[in-house]
């Protein structure tokens, strides 16, 4: 199984088109996952916005999954296809116990920023986690990147998806999935492109020449989205 790309919504960023086009477009560029993160919007704004984003998805016949940020609930009820929790979300263990309640189905992952985040996110029951920032980026100013080698300890470590973010673009990935990461996450790279579709395609050429296979396939529509452990 290929690399996978998530594209993230990021409503601070410098969008050159309307947000809900640019991850549509990004969607029929061949992006596999589309992360809906809207941190300061209230429920229903975001429950509309992840709905309208879906259907156009599923409309188009593109079989990019379509992930929350941060509320559950809200992915829950738009019928999205998973969530993506942060640090200040839900507990992954309570998630996880909030989704088997209800009968399973949705993917969940999880932001981590060390190794250590990262094994209890795996102990806790995450699908896949994210691990950054790996480059300098626009998202955490003055911050020091993690770097591919600390990437590297948490791929070894953990045994299930690692998606690497931050400050990563087609020239840089080749670094980062030398590492065994299942794949990428970004916003600048696709998000603020004048042609959002053109640049996630641009980005998926670059991962295909990648020699090296992700140690932990991320699995998406062909997978099942069923629970990413090996």
């Amino acid at each position: 199984m290929t690399h996978v790309l998530h594209v993230l919504s990021d409503r601070a960023r410098g969008a050159k088109v309307p947000l809900e086009d640019a991850l549509w477009l990004a969607a029929l560029g061949g992006a596999d996952v589309i992360q809906v993160r809207e941190k300061k919007a209230p429920a229903l704004a975001v429950f509309e916005f992840a709905c309208a984003l879906l259907a156009r998805i599923r409309e188009a016949g593109s079989s990019a999954r379509v992930l929350v940020n941060d509320r559950l609930d809200v992915a829950m009820a738009a019928r999205a296809d998973g969530v993506h929790l942060a640090a200040k979300s839900l507990p992954v263990a309570a998630a996880r116990e909030v989704v088997q309640r209800a009968g399973g189905g949705l993917v969940l992952g999880c932001s981590v920023h060390s190794l250590e985040e990262a094994q209890a996110a795996e102990a806790a029951g995450a699908d896949y986690v994210t691990f950054g920032h790996i480059f300098p980026t626009a998202s955490h100013p003055g911050l020091p990147p993690k770097g591919v080698r600390e990437l590297a300890r948490v791929v070894e470590a953990l045994s299930i998806p690692v998606v690497a973010i931050g400050g990563i673009d087609a020239g840089n990935v080749g670094e980062v999935l030398a590492t065994g990461a299942s794949g990428v996450a970004v916003i600048g790279a696709v998000v603020e492109a004048a042609d959002p579709r053109a640049a996630a395609a641009r980005l998926k050429e670059a991962m295909a020449r990648s020699p090296v296979a992700p140690k932990v396939p991320f699995l998406t529509a062909e997978g099942g989205m069923r629970r990413a452990r090996v």
